[in-house]
């Protein structure tokens, strides 16, 4: 028996396979950037998020990317693909994510956000948006992507530009990459989740 067929296609398994195609275009990937970040350097600002961020993909455009992931979960004894609307809010905030928040007055140093843009991602068994699910998409700047338990990706709806960006925002993202240490390849975080998707595509 294969192992994806014992182990759910679950959040972390699915940041594995997305991680895997962001290195392979050259993109630099961070996974479940959250606000609890410990600054090493001393410096006046601190970057908060409330919601985790799944994976932040930047890419060799210097284009920063977001992505909101729900996987499969277990309901009445067997794994089922979350519902159309599952990490739609969260994906919303994006947009507004990072805040940079000054040390001095606890204030966010710019107004709006430093995505480009922004993906929701779902687990489904296959690839299938319907004309209603198009519809509903069509109304939001986020993108959507479906994964499929054989770790296969397909957009069937292109972001939009981030209506809100600040790229101030953005370039203090882009300037400050060193400081997401305890979010990169090399930290415990990402460790856990590999162990969870190497045994998966095992």
């Amino acid at each position: 028996m294969r192992q994806f067929d014992k182990i759910p296609f679950n959040e972390k398994v699915i940041i594995y396979a997305l991680y895997k195609k962001c290195v392979k275009r050259g993109s630099k990937v961070f996974v479940r950037f959250s606000h609890n970040l410990t600054v090493k350097q001393n410096r006046n600002w601190d970057y908060w998020t409330g919601t985790d961020i799944d994976l932040l993909e930047v890419t060799k455009e210097r284009m920063i990317i977001g992505y909101e992931i729900k996987g499969m979960k277990k309901y009445k004894g067997k794994y089922e693909p979350p519902g159309l609307y599952k990490g739609l809010g969260q994906a919303m905030e994006y947009f507004n994510l990072p805040f940079v928040i000054s040390k001095e007055d606890s204030k966010p140093k710019f107004n709006g956000g430093a995505f480009d843009f922004v993906y929701l991602v779902h687990a489904r068994n296959e690839i299938r948006f319907s004309e209603y699910e198009k519809r509903i998409f069509d109304l939001v700047p986020i993108g959507f992507i479906i994964g499929t338990p054989d770790g296969k990706f397909e957009t069937v709806k292109n972001a939009f530009l981030n209506p809100i960006q600040s790229k101030e925002a953005k370039e203090h993202l882009l300037n400050n990459l060193d400081s997401l240490e305890k979010f990169s390849l090399e930290s415990k975080i990402f460790k856990k989740i590999q162990e969870v998707g190497e045994k998966y595509f095992k």
